[in-house]
């Protein structure tokens, strides 16, 4: 079972039906991955939220006095259900260019959605190493 709450806090459209979508496909295909049957079951939080939020959460949360493009929250996590929260301001999405080669937002934003989603699964980038396996993995979710 897959449950998903969408919220947009901006001004921004967003297409809630294709970020519902693109999260689905990203579970799926997880679930097909070994070690992942903890996805058998998903509670899963997307807010949109503008920068001055985004901002008091990261500093309160990474002690970083600026605004990220997201951040994931996981609440919690057992041998078959997982539980989060993904954050993401779309006037961050927009500005930076990942290594995408694109500036179309939508595709931003899978990919985002892929990474933020991959740290609920346990996955960090605390090293180069590891953000290069992060991003490879990434990529073939969406």
């Amino acid at each position: 079972m897959i449950s998903i709450e969408v919220m947009n806090l901006t001004k921004q459209k967003i297409a809630e039906k294709d970020v519902m979508l693109t999260i689905k496909k990203i579970i799926k295909k997880l679930r097909q991955k070994k070690g992942f049957s903890f996805l058998k079951t998903v509670d899963l939080s997307i807010a949109f939220i503008g920068e001055g939020e985004m901002k008091k959460i990261n500093k309160k949360y990474r002690k970083i006095n600026k605004p990220t493009d997201e951040l994931s929250f996981l609440l919690s996590k057992t041998k078959t259900k997982l539980s989060g929260e993904i954050l993401l301001c779309p006037t961050i999405i927009n500005q930076k260019n990942y290594s995408l080669l694109t500036t179309h937002y939508s595709l931003k934003l899978n990919y985002l959605l892929a990474h933020a989603f991959l740290h609920l699964c346990g996955f960090d980038h605390k090293t180069n190493k590891q953000y290069k396996v992060m991003e490879k993995i990434a990529k073939k979710l969406y």
